[in-house]
């Protein structure tokens, strides 16, 4: 008698699970006489009589598959999948996120392989074929592609490969890290609570790219947590040594020592790189004091580079993901924006995240606090994060600006004026706590760093429109430029206010690294002013905002510690004291060696002389300027001026290093004499 089935959709014979998973019609099977699909892609054709016995089917269908893809001549698509995130697609409703973002990759032997983003040209033809060829889930980034693709998921797929984590035949550590690890436990072993409780308390608040509960269960079960990332964690933790009263009592490690040890570990860490690389990466070009810029700059790229490979640039809130872990995400990809963006204004390195490749938003308050930081405190610190991470945006709009070499007049004044109105909308929109003035509301760690970083974008932008100014070939051109420069001039006096109303209380916050750069640029803008100004109140004017500055860093750096005034100083000294000295060694020059001056502020050297100011040079061969300096040996080095110039090497402006192409023979002899040029 001839086998007669119930149709489709018949409670005596349902479907088999993997037609029901994927919801297409199923002829009806059993694992002897499979339905036509199973039949079609050998995989077996499994019913499960109860949820139990189903997940069990799954997991056994899922064990066969590995082992039909293990076969030689798999098809390439079935070794492709679209998974959601590198986490094992059975953690998807897990409560908190996995201990792929700060364990370390190397404990874990299965973990030889990393999930990294395919190209997006054939993300979408991988999600068709998978439809026939793959027994894996939907992914949980993408809509189902069982059926039809939606608008999104055709328009912008996105799909992962397996890819080796390690490099075949080179000789490394099992575990990157661990030698150094052990070393620093050594040393700080008596300490690390504290500094574990200083920089939950003090550093994450203001700048949360970690965890902080799965972190603290990695870090109290042993060797769990990453050992790059534990000597990065406490190597940037020992800045605030002294503000704890216990461990202040004690002398503070070599910051040095501990900074290279943290060095070592994540250099191994990069040769088998995974989601803890990231934060461990961050880590280190937050650290204070900076003792590699060249260091930083690299790692920056390295940073960008493995975040967009695990796909942090794209937007995980549609992701079947837990919260935390989505939040999680969103947060680490801002820090990766952030120290790229900033980075590139400080180092003069082009930007690598571009607009329009990312589609992360900006995290919210909720995506930054965690259930144990719902405090006052933590909420404000939160929403200071979020400006700026909308202030960095700004930024990166900047940028382009300063490093396009093909100046469109007419295009580059259209954005400078948009740039100049979201800055002032950015000001004005934030809340009282983040105000320099008119509260007397607590000010949130990281605040200061965040007005100081308005203020030099602001400065940035003035510097930019000075130097447009100065090509334009307008008749209007000397007037044009007496008006920007007038507005650097005030850009850079804000700074000098700022910086000299900063409390002790301050200057302990949490400060991004690249403060430093924005007080050298705010130097050298300065220092310009004063040698090249024909107008003597102006000169003064300069002189006295120079002189109030240094004073102040000196202070901060003597007294309070801050490291970032160091920095200003170590690169600056030599020139700041020369031009204070030679100022006060002009003043009684007689009045008849002045001659005619020309500066930025007369383009076309049509200013009135002003015999108070200028001073011409022994030799007869050189307009003066400002203090005595010959105009010709002052070429416009302020940052973003001259592209021919290294613009790291502009920050060395203490024995005017970056200069040498500059003819020293031909050099004035009274120049020499003063000691400018040496």
């Amino acid at each position: 008698m001839q086998d007669q089935r119930r149709p489709y959709r018949s409670h005596k014979v349902p479907a088999c699970d993997r037609c029901r998973r994927f919801k297409r019609r199923c002829t009806g099977g059993t694992p002897d006489r499979p339905c036509v699909l199973c039949n079609l892609q050998d995989v077996p054709c499994l019913i499960s009589a109860s949820p139990k016995a189903q997940t069990g089917a799954r997991r056994s269908a899922k064990r066969e598959l590995r082992r039909a893809q293990s076969k030689p001549g798999t098809s390439h698509a079935n070794t492709i999948g679209n998974a959601a995130a590198p986490s094992p697609a059975e953690d998807v409703g897990r409560e908190s996120i996995g201990t792929d973002y700060h364990g370390s990759p190397g404990q874990d032997r299965a973990k030889v392989e990393l999930s990294m983003v395919a190209s997006p040209v054939i993300s979408e033809d991988i999600q068709i074929l998978e439809r026939y060829m793959s027994s894996k889930a939907t992914s949980s980034v993408s809509a189902s592609v069982e059926g039809s693709l939606s608008h999104a998921a055709a328009a912008n797929p996105m799909v992962y490969m397996k890819v080796p984590r390690r490099r075949e035949g080179l000789a490394m550590s099992e575990n990157p890290g661990k030698q150094q690890k052990e070393i620093l436990q050594q040393i700080i072993k008596p300490y690390a609570d504290e500094l574990v409780r200083l920089y939950f308390d003090e550093i994450h608040p203001a700048f949360p790219i970690l965890d902080r509960q799965s972190f603290l269960e990695l870090y109290r079960s042993g060797d769990k947590l990453s050992p790059a990332l534990t000597c990065e964690f406490f190597a940037l933790s020992l800045i605030l040594w002294q503000h704890s009263p216990t461990l202040k009592q004690f002398p503070k490690p070599d910051s040095r020592f501990i900074w290279n040890l943290a060095v070592e570990a994540l250099q191994q860490d990069f040769l088998a790189p995974g989601l803890s690389t990231i934060f461990t990466v961050v880590l280190d070009m937050m650290g204070r004091p900076v003792y590699s810029v060249l260091g930083n700059t690299i790692n920056n790229g390295r940073a960008v580079t493995l975040a967009q490979t695990l796909g942090l640039n794209r937007d995980p809130t549609k992701w079947k993901r837990p919260a935390s872990e989505k939040a999680l995400r969103i947060r680490l990809w801002w820090a990766v924006v952030i120290h790229d963006r900033w980075s590139s204004f400080a180092h003069g390195i082009p930007p690598i995240i571009t607009k329009g490749q990312h589609d992360v938003p900006v995290p919210l308050p909720l995506d930054i606090l965690s259930d144990a930081d719902k405090s006052e405190k933590h909420a404000r610190a939160a929403v200071c994060f979020m400006r700026l991470c909308t202030l960095t945006n700004i930024l990166g709009d900047v940028l382009p600006l300063a490093y396009h070499l093909d100046v469109d007049q007419k295009q580059i004044w259209r954005q400078i004026r948009r740039l100049e109105l979201e800055l002032c909308e950015w000001e004005d929109n934030l809340p009282g706590y983040l105000q320099p003035t008119g509260t007397d509301q607590p000010r949130p760690s990281g605040s200061s760093s965040l007005r100081l970083g308005y203020l030099s974008v602001r400065l940035l932008l003035n510097r930019i429109a000075l130097h447009v100014t100065t090509l334009s070939s307008e008749i209007d051109r000397s007037e044009s430029t007496r008006y920007h420069l007038s507005q650097l001039r005030r850009s850079a006096h804000d700074i000098v206010e700022y910086v000299c109303s900063l409390t002790t209380a301050q200057l302990q916050e949490f400060w991004l690294p690249y403060t430093a750069h924005h007080l050298i640029l705010t130097v050298i803008i300065l220092l310009r002013c004063t040698v090249e100004s024909t107008d003597k109140a102006i000169v003064t004017s300069c002189r006295s905002s120079l002189s109030r500055l240094w004073t102040k860093l000196h202070d901060a750096a003597e007294h309070d510690g801050w490291d970032l005034a160091s920095i200003c100083i170590s690169q600056c000294d030599e020139s700041v004291s020369k031009i204070l000295q030679n100022a006060s060694d002009t003043r009684g020059v007689p009045k008849e060696q002045y001659v005619e001056p020309r500066s930025l502020e007369d383009p076309q050297g049509s200013a009135p002389v002003d015999a108070s100011v200028g001073l011409a040079s022994g030799s007869g061969s050189g307009n003066g300027i400002g203090n005595g300096l010959s105009a010709d040996l002052l070429p416009d080095i302020l940052p973003f001026a001259n592209p021919d110039i290294s613009f790291d090497n502009q920050w060395d402006v203490g024995p005017w290093y970056g200069l040498g192409w500059m003819d020293i023979d031909n050099l004035s002899y009274e120049a020499v004499n003063q000691g400018l040029f040496m």
